[in-house]
């Protein structure tokens, strides 16, 4: 059965970082209550993160089935005994990306679907990067990850370095989608990869549509999730380009509780 009325939503994905989680990467007791309100009001609630999925494992709540993680590259339950949809960059595409980090000043991470690895020994960027993350990279060389299925890159610097990267033509001409996740953080993966497409193949496997979905999210990872959904609600102390996007802007409140106040908007429009 498919539904049709947007006020009927039946399932809510919410980002971790900046939404979900507050400043100090904790959830807060005002944030849990919402996700309890939501699962009251009969909605479906979905983590949908940039995060490997063994990162997102801390913050599995009890009602929470299934999961986006890497930033949609995969898509399936909680305990990953079933994958709904998965995604890989092609070996020549890791092999190119390769190529183009080694004169830059960034550390790449790659992520495969069981780990997290890098080329580089350990330095600042990785300390940055597994402080934000919640998981240290293992070492692998160039040769290895090449042999692993690879689900998405970042790499990691400093913040004007990383922003330089928005209008670079190497990157820009890759045939690669590329964008900024963090000051410090940008991140390479197919176009194919977002947590729209794998939200978009749930919803088919749990029988309704976009507009039965409200997302929830503070930055430009959450744009094409924000463009797909019914309704969409950006963190309003998240980045400008999501807001931009977003359909509804949660009220200009501490971080830890944004969401939680997103959430009684929510409620309160669709009468729950």
């Amino acid at each position: 059965m498919h539904y049709h009325n947007e006020n009927n939503i039946l399932l809510a994905a919410i980002d971790l970082d900046g939404t979900l989680l507050g400043p100090d990467s904790r959830i807060s007791p005002e944030n849990r209550s919402s996700v309890d309100r939501l699962t009251e009001a009969g909605i479906e609630v979905v983590l949908a993160s940039g995060r490997h999925f063994k990162s997102m494992v801390p913050y599995l709540l009890p009602q929470v089935r299934w999961v986006v993680s890497s930033q949609g590259a995969e898509v399936g339950t909680f305990d990953q005994s079933m994958v709904l949809g998965s995604n890989f960059l092609l070996q020549s595409d890791v092999s190119k990306m390769m190529d183009e980090v080694r004169p830059r000043p960034f550390t790449p991470v790659y992520y495969t679907r069981d780990e997290v690895f890098t080329p580089a020994p350990a330095n600042d960027h990785l300390s940055l990067y597994s402080e934000l993350s919640g998981r240290a990279p293992l070492l692998a060389d160039d040769l290895s990850i090449l042999g692993m299925d690879v689900q998405k890159i970042i790499w990691v610097g400093e913040p004007a370095q990383v922003s330089s990267l928005r209008t670079d033509g190497s990157l820009s001409g890759s045939g690669l989608q590329a964008f900024r996740t963090e000051d410090t953080i940008f991140e390479i993966m197919p176009w194919e990869t977002s947590k729209a497409s794998a939200l978009r193949i749930l919803t088919e496997h749990l029988g309704f549509g976009a507009e039965n979905v409200a997302v929830f999210g503070d930055g430009e990872n959450d744009i094409p999730m924000f463009d797909w959904a019914g309704r969409s609600f950006a963190m309003a102390h998240g980045r400008q380009e999501a807001i931009a996007r977003a359909k509804q802007v949660s009220p200009a409140v501490a971080p830890g509780i944004a969401f939680a106040k997103s959430v009684d908007l929510l409620l309160r429009e669709i009468g729950k």
